[in-house]
């Protein structure tokens, strides 16, 4: 039997033909899950073309929400030719009966306990229209994923260990809660381990949505990979700030940098979308005990949280550079759906566009409450090209954090997002809008900002794209 995994491209302008940063894990996952005997093709549509015409049995498609639109095309073709396709992943979970017009079968949730059943009732030319499961998987004896199926080459790496899936803070605009569940779940540790002994590398990364949400747990992890020697990257909210301890042993197992959801400085947007870890933190002093440990930051802002208003594009990447946040990402606000901010927005009637193509991070898709879309628009390619110029890169970067490698890492990551934002690679749009660029205006003092949390109240080689908050298969 012939199976083709495929993950359609959703942001294909960005890569532009050069190296990616690290693969889709559902692809090697998937991989990993399927009988033995079996044909597997993985294509990766953001490294490789897919062949519309490659003979199969079988075709699986996941998508996000803005690769959906992609998905359905190719899901299209293949049964157009006769050729059953199933397709999963976020958006379909999220839109099942939408992405069963476009399949003969839609897999709603995670793929670990239902897959061997979705492909032995295809392999049997039975399969339901849509399967989903109560249970969520138990993370426990796993099997690897399939990386040797990849196209390793085209990639920085593929040295991707999950950990944990859950999340239990909700924010209002995240997927990971309404998909993976508000309860954590851990993989035994000597699980873990073999995987990351498996990979025959030093560097790794934990796509875990927050490898130190759980402290009790994450000590035993870190001490896990004390032996090791290893150099890592992974994922976390701002509390990790209040707990030197635990920093200082994060430090010691290799930690190198952490991307972290700093999402908004001020305390009312904050409360607004429930981002309850960063509730009532001082950012800048955060920030500084994390940089102590010699661990790197790049923080994540979201524009267009509802009490937003103009000044907030200058105010963020003046605290970004201030603190030399490592890199920084500046995402619109985007309602995807299945999420409380999704549910919230249309009934209030204020999104404008259902064009899941532009539900990328980048465009604006609804009508802001304190600013208009294009002011919205202009204000995050501002921030991207003021906070990737070559001053700030130099004054961000240039900092005795670290030794010679670290300096390189950071300059090489800077330098491929300021290839991106300032060198027209990436484009973003207002449905119907054709529009200039003016600088955003500065904030009025008579404006009611709420201010940073860390100050009085009175006072992505090509790397990946903005990320949305989920991982797993």
């Amino acid at each position: 039997m012939r199976l083709l995994v495929i993950s359609p491209s959703w942001l294909p302008e960005f890569w532009h033909g050069g190296k990616v940063l690290a693969p889709p894990m559902c692809l090697p996952v998937l991989a990993s899950l399927t009988p033995p005997g079996v044909n597997i093709h993985l294509v990766d549509e953001n490294v490789e073309t897919v062949n519309l015409a490659e003979p199969a049995d079988l075709v699986a498609i996941s998508c996000m929400t803005a690769s959906a639109p992609r998905g359905y095309e190719i899901a299209d073709h293949f049964r157009a030719r006769g050729v059953p396709v199933v397709m999963g992943g976020m958006h379909p979970s999220a839109l099942s009966q939408e992405a069963a017009e476009h399949a003969d079968a839609v897999v709603i949730g995670e793929a670990e306990n239902q897959w061997p059943r979705v492909f032995a009732d295809f392999a049997a030319g039975r399969p339901q229209q849509l399967y989903r499961t109560e249970e969520r998987p138990q993370l426990k004896d796993l099997p690897l994923p399939r990386r040797d199926l990849l196209c390793t080459h085209r990639y920085l790496t593929v040295n991707l260990v999950q950990t944990a899936r859950g999340c239990p803070h909700a924010c209002d605009f995240c997927s990971v809660s309404p998909i993976f569940g508000r309860r954590y779940r851990f993989r035994p540790i000597p699980e873990v381990i073999e995987e990351i002994r498996s990979l025959g590398s030093r560097w790794v990364g934990f796509p875990d949505d927050n490898i130190v949400a759980s402290a009790t747990r994450a000590r035993e992890l870190f001490e896990a990979l004390l032996p090791l020697d290893l150099r890592w990257v992974g994922q976390g909210d701002l509390s990790m700030a209040r707990d030197q301890e635990l920093l200082k042993l994060m430090a010691r197992s290799g930690c190198l940098a952490m991307f972290i959801g700093l999402e908004s400085l001020s305390q009312d947007s904050l409360a607004a979308v429930n981002k309850r870890p960063n509730l009532g933190l001082d950012y800048e002093r955060a920030v500084a005990a994390i940089h102590r440990q010699g661990i790197d930051i790049m923080g994540s802002f979201v524009f267009g949280l509802d009490p937003d208003q103009p000044g907030v594009f200058r105010q963020t990447v003046a605290f970004a550079e201030r603190v030399k946040l490592s890199a920084a990402q500046f995402p619109i606000l985007t309602p995807f759906p299945g999420t409380p901010v999704y549910d919230q927005l249309k009934n209030e009637g204020r999104i404008t566009s259902s064009d899941w193509s532009l539900y990328n991070m980048r465009n604006v898709v609804y009508q802001p409450r304190n600013m208009t879309a294009t002011e919205l628009r202009h204000g995050r390619r501002y921030a991207n090209r003021r906070f990737y110029s070559l001053p700030s890169i130099a004054r961000r970067t240039l900092v005795r954090r670290a030794g010679r490698s670290k300096w390189l890492l950071r300059m090489a990551v800077n330098l491929s997002y300021r290839r991106v934002y300032r060198g027209g690679k990436i484009t973003d749009s207002i449905p119907g809008e054709r529009a200039t660029v003016p600088a955003p205006a500065r904030q009025s003092k008579r404006s009611t900002h709420t201010g940073s949390p860390s100050l009085p109240e009175s006072r992505r080689t090509k790397l990946h794209p903005p990320r949305r908050r989920h991982t797993g298969a």
